[in-house]
């Protein structure tokens, strides 16, 4: 009896994750010829208060199928639930048969997986004795140009003008009349923590999301937090990718309170990039306010410190 419960009370759970959270794949047609195009479609539905962690595809699906474009859009359902759709226009140019593997979808604990697909490619047929095939040309050579020659002599003669130039002052003008020289004075150098919490500041004000900018804003936003990574942790986030940037971020103890907003705001930034996703208003303004709390959590222990006792006292 105990057992019989516990199988119901299990289905009855199931039941309603299935509800509250299914994804959903396919790709139609799902035979092309050589170059021609096939629409792979990702979908997810799921209420809207809920983040959902979605895969970012890269360039190809898998080796051999490429994507020419990628969209993606939300739109609502009702019920406080909403659905997101990403599209993926893929291509082959080799025949064969290709496998688009399964993705993950993770939300409130719970991963769900796509079904996996198959892509068929075929080649187009060639009768050589009927088809006007006509046969590779030979590589041409530019004829040389007398107008291009000379115009690139005379940015050459202007460089060296501008050396010489350069060579007659500092030998009249500072190495013979011995002046020294004066090495400008340093400019203060401001903590990045400072410069990520006004460059943020400004970015609220502006409120790009609002005015439908969302690539421009996530761009700023996640520039700034990858400047101020780099300032303040020597993390060359502006050369990384967001993977790369999360692996990093690991081994840095400081970085632990927030790391897992950091991962959410990063791969929200990638959807909107990449994928053309549109987030909601709210999950836009809770993006700028993850934003700030990476900083604020993660700025110089002494500095906090000083600024909380600095507050006190006001």
């Amino acid at each position: 009896m105990k057992i019989r419960l516990l199988s119901a009370m299990f289905m009855l759970c199931s039941a309603v994750c299935a509800q509250s959270f299914t994804v959903s794949s396919s790709v139609e047609p799902a035979q092309i010829k050589i170059g021609e195009q096939a629409l792979l479609k990702l979908v997810v539905a799921t209420p809207q208060d809920v983040m959902v962690e979605s895969p970012i595809l890269s360039d190809t699906i898998t080796a051999g199928v490429e994507i020419v474009q990628a969209k993606a859009d939300t739109i609502s359902l009702g019920n406080n639930r909403i659905q997101i759709n990403q599209e993926y226009y893929i291509t082959a140019f080799d025949s064969g048969f290709y496998f688009i593997p399964s993705y993950a979808y993770s939300a409130q604990g719970e991963t769900l997986h796509t079904a996996p697909l198959g892509l068929t490619v075929s080649t187009v047929a060639v009768n050589a004795q009927t088809d006007d095939i006509k046969a590779i040309k030979d590589i041409m050579s530019a004829p040389f140009s007398w107008k291009e020659f000379g115009v690139w002599v005379g940015y050459a003669l202007l460089a060296l003008a501008v050396v010489a130039i350069v060579i007659l002052l500092l030998l009249k003008f500072v190495f013979k009349k011995n002046v020294p020289l004066i090495a400008p004075q340093p400019e203060p150098v401001i903590p990045p923590h400072i410069v990520a919490l006004n460059r943020l500041e400004v970015i609220k004000e502006e409120k790009a999301w609002q005015l439908g900018n969302m690539k421009a804003f996530y761009t700023d936003v996640t520039d700034v937090l990858r400047v101020y990574l780099e300032g303040q942790f020597a993390i060359n986030a502006m050369e990384l990718t967001s993977d790369e940037i999360l692996a990093l971020v690991k081994k840095v103890p400081q970085m632990d309170p927030v790391r897992a907003q950091l991962k959410q705001l990063l791969q929200m930034a990638d959807l909107v990039k990449f994928a053309k996703m549109i987030p909601l208003e709210n999950e836009n303004e809770a993006n700028l306010l993850i934003a700030f709390e990476v900083v604020e959590k993660t700025k110089p222990q002494e500095v906090s410190e000083v600024e909380t006792q600095k507050s006190e006292v006001d």
